[in-house]
């Protein structure tokens, strides 16, 4: 009877060490959770080290505690999936962007964050939460964003806004799963042909309607400098004619005055009627 249970424990050793359980190892900048699953969760936080795992109804999770990259990109040889796995963002137009972006985020170390993440996804490997449940969180930010500009914001003027605020919307999403998003780094925008061409025409556009404008304000310029001028040149002229006035009295009493001086006292024997030097006349 003994020989019969001392046979039968070497067969359970046997079998947990044929399938591989019993002791495991939780990397360096790791953490792990070990989930049984008779009683839940059996230890909320371990640190790297080797830990026991019971076969029978004991299973190791374990999450990088490290900055993590979620890619999704247009190219296949780049990101978690093979082929086209880039974000797609609608404009307030309605135009379709390919963008390719990067999530920078992590798992702190910490017994409450740990816990959501075990409570949202369980047992699912990161890769699996990247791929399934990050991309889609992702996919709503950042339509949230680009559904409120317009396609030439996008691709113009508020391109360097378009990260930072996906992420103010995405992190308070994986905030809540237990991650915490570092960065969001638009890569870049690829519009299609058509989309190009129409951007380039708004450019144009613009261009032509700010030459107008420069155009414009050139012409006020110069017709205020003319009026300027005519106004400048009246008054001149202006002055020109009173002071004309002027030297045309002073002439009239500079010869009063010499005729003045050349009088003897006697009344002319030759006159016509009028005293000299009285009625205005010489």
């Amino acid at each position: 009877m003994k020989s019969r249970r001392l046979t039968w424990a070497a067969v359970a050793v046997g079998a947990m060490v044929l399938s591989g359980c019993g002791f495991h190892r939780i990397p360096v900048a790791s953490v792990g959770v070990k989930f049984n699953a008779i009683s839940g969760v059996s230890q909320q936080v371990l640190k790297p080290e080797v830990v026991w795992v019971n076969p029978l109804f004991e299973q190791l999770i374990t999450y990088p505690t490290a900055i993590n990259n979620a890619t999704f990109v247009l190219r296949g040889d780049e990101g978690d999936r093979k082929g086209d796995d880039s974000i797609r963002a609608c404009t307030s137009e309605g135009a379709v962007l390919p963008v390719d972006v990067t999530v920078a985020y992590r798992i702190p170390a910490e017994p409450e964050s740990l816990m959501r993440v075990f409570q949202h996804f369980g047992t699912r490997e990161l890769r699996e939460i990247q791929r399934e449940h990050i991309r889609w969180a992702t996919i709503v930010a950042i339509n949230d964003v680009s559904g409120r500009k317009s396609l030439f914001d996008l691709l113009s003027k508020e391109r360097a806004k378009f990260g930072p605020e996906v992420k103010a919307v995405l992190s308070p999403i994986l905030e809540g799963w237990g991650f915490v998003v570092e960065d969001v780094l638009i890569r870049e925008i690829h519009p299609q042909k058509e989309i190009t061409e129409k951007i380039k025409e708004q450019q144009q556009q613009r261009a032509d309607l700010e030459k107008a404008r420069i155009d414009l304000q050139k012409a006020r310029i110069e017709a205020t400098t003319r009026l300027t001028e005519a106004q400048t040149r009246a008054e001149q002229n202006r002055l020109l004619g009173q002071q004309g006035d002027k030297v045309l009295q002073l002439k009239r009493l500079e010869l009063r005055r010499r005729a003045i001086e050349k009088w003897d006292g006697h009344t002319p024997l030759i006159s016509n009627g009028g005293i000299p030097f009285v009625e205005g006349k010489l």
